[in-house]
């Protein structure tokens, strides 16, 4: 809570008053308005004096140069030293060096010359007839000092003046502020003070003389007035409200009590329901693009076949299209296969009682390399397979699409024509590991954590990356009851495994 006294204006606290705020306000803009016209006039003054300046250097080059070349001329040293004298005394001259034709060298200087303000060099130029010679050079220094004086005592007068004028404007200004409004706001704040719920009748009165027209002061009145009116109807109408408040406030409260409960619980259902959703999502998009990535190879081949076929100036021998058309059916029975084997990928989720069967790893495997086969041939990619393969329990089809998986990834990064070796390892726990290992550059730890989550792609070689193949191999093996991972092969590369129930 606030403190009282930071809140009543009357209170023991030093009191701010208008008045001063808006002559300090006047005397600042003045001030700085008077400084800039101040500014203003002592630079013109300045330059009028530097204009002046510039009439020495004309008096010095009209009525000393031609005598000094006739005294240079006639080496006549009194002369010479009479004219650098009259020089010298000229206003505003600080130094003088007068240099001849044999480096003979004359000065004068002011004892208080110590700032150069202009400087100019005359050649002093000899004539006889149509013939000029140039006998010497005269270096004129004009001082600062003479020049600055004047500039500070014109500011000096024009800041006095400037000065006088600003407070004799300002204690006018608080004169005609207090009189004219300052009094009067301090009656209002008095009665505003004292204005309570259970004294509303009393209106608001200023000593002021009379008029038909309103100014500002008049309608701050008559606005205190008006909201002293509201009020005071507002309270009787608030008691009236107060007590039927009062009756429908227990039945609010329970009714609240309710609703707050059965929202809490619809809460938690949506929320459920979201979860579910959002999960749903994610399954039906990572099947979207898994159906596009197998399907790929078998409609390519299904598409070069039929091409080949209908080709009307191609001649094929029987043999050739005997293949041909058993490369249709392969790539058919193979698009058969994988769609069904998606149908059941739609089902990982669902199939609460999903039934187990022996079935062989080496099997699988091979299936997964056959339909690899392109990929492999194009990565250039060399597969081997190692140790024996025990049956284990489990879906063929689901286990065959886990090693397609691996094996992609496996072939697309893997390195330069990667070297690819597949094998099983027993486990003591009545499990079997199943692993791929590639010759890659491997997955750094922070790589390694985000590995098996769903849009997650480490390699830029192709946009079938394992983003989302790696999310469904988790899912298939989880509910094979198994466990995914990878680990760092020695000396390079990557293994990616997963478990299974030994048969």
């Amino acid at each position: 809570m606030a403190n009282s006294d930071s809140l009543h204006p009357t209170s023991h606290r030093q009191r701010k008053y208008l008045g001063h705020k808006i002559v300090v306000a006047v005397l600042l803009y003045t001030l700085i308005v008077a400084s800039l016209v101040t500014a203003v006039q002592i630079y013109r003054a300045y330059q009028s004096a530097l204009g002046n300046l510039e009439q020495r250097f004309t008096e010095i080059e009209n009525s000393y140069l031609p005598s000094l070349a006739a005294g240079l001329w006639s080496v006549d040293m009194p002369r010479i030293d009479t004219l650098l004298d009259g020089i010298a005394k000229i206003p505003d001259v600080g130094r003088l060096r007068l240099r001849g034709e044999l480096n003979d060298a004359w000065e004068r200087q002011h004892p208080e010359h110590l700032q150069i303000l202009l400087e100019r060099d005359f050649k002093i130029v000899y004539r006889e007839g149509d013939d000029a010679y140039e006998i010497g050079v005269l270096h004129v220094e004009l001082m600062a000092k003479d020049i600055h004086a004047r500039m500070w005592e014109t500011a000096q007068s024009i800041a006095i003046t400037t000065s006088v004028s600003l407070l004799m404007s300002a204690l006018f200004v608080l004169f005609v502020f207090r009189r004219w409004i300052g009094r009067h706001l301090e009656k209002t704040a008095s009665y505003v003070q004292q204005l309570e719920l259970n004294n509303l009748e009393q209106e608001l009165f200023l000593d002021r003389p009379k008029s038909d027209e309103r100014d500002e002061l008049d309608l701050v009145v008559y606005a205190i007035n008006s909201m002293r009116s509201r009020i005071y109807d507002d309270m009787r109408k608030r008691d009236i409200l107060d007590t039927e408040l009062a009756l429908y406030r227990e039945q609010l409260e329970q009714l609240v009590a309710e609703r707050t409960a059965d929202l809490q619980l619809k809460t938690k259902l949506l929320e459920r329901k979201s979860e579910e959703l959002v999960l749903q999502n994610r399954e039906l998009d990572a099947y979207a693009h898994t159906v596009a990535h197998d399907l790929k190879q078998p409609v390519t081949n299904l598409m070069g076949a039929s091409n080949l076929l209908n080709a009307d100036n191609l001649e094929l021998s029987a043999e050739k299209n005997r293949m041909l058309l058993m490369s249709i059916q392969q790539s058919s029975i193979k698009m058969h296969t994988i769609i069904d084997s998606l149908l059941l990928l739609a089902r990982v989720r669902k199939d609460e009682n999903l039934i187990l069967e022996k079935i062989s790893l080496e099997h699988t495997a091979r299936e997964a390399c056959q339909r690899m086969s392109a990929l492999a041939i194009e990565k250039g990619a060399q597969i081997r397979f190692s140790g024996h393969w025990p049956r284990v329990m489990a879906n063929e089809q689901w286990t065959e699409e886990v090693w397609v998986n691996y094996l992609s990834n496996a072939i697309k990064y893997g390195g330069v024509r990667p070297q690819i070796e597949i094998g099983v390892t027993d486990l003591a726990n009545g499990f079997v590991k199943c692993w791929v290992k590639d010759s890659g550059a491997g997955l750094s730890i922070e790589q390694q954590e985000q590995l098996f989550k769903t849009f997650v792609q480490f390699g830029h070689s192709s946009a079938d990356g394992h983003g989302l193949g790696l999310s469904i191999v988790q899912r298939i093996v989880y509910k094979l009851g198994g466990e995914v991972g990878y680990d760092t092969a020695t000396p390079s590369g990557s293994v990616f495994w997963f478990t299974l129930r030994s048969a």
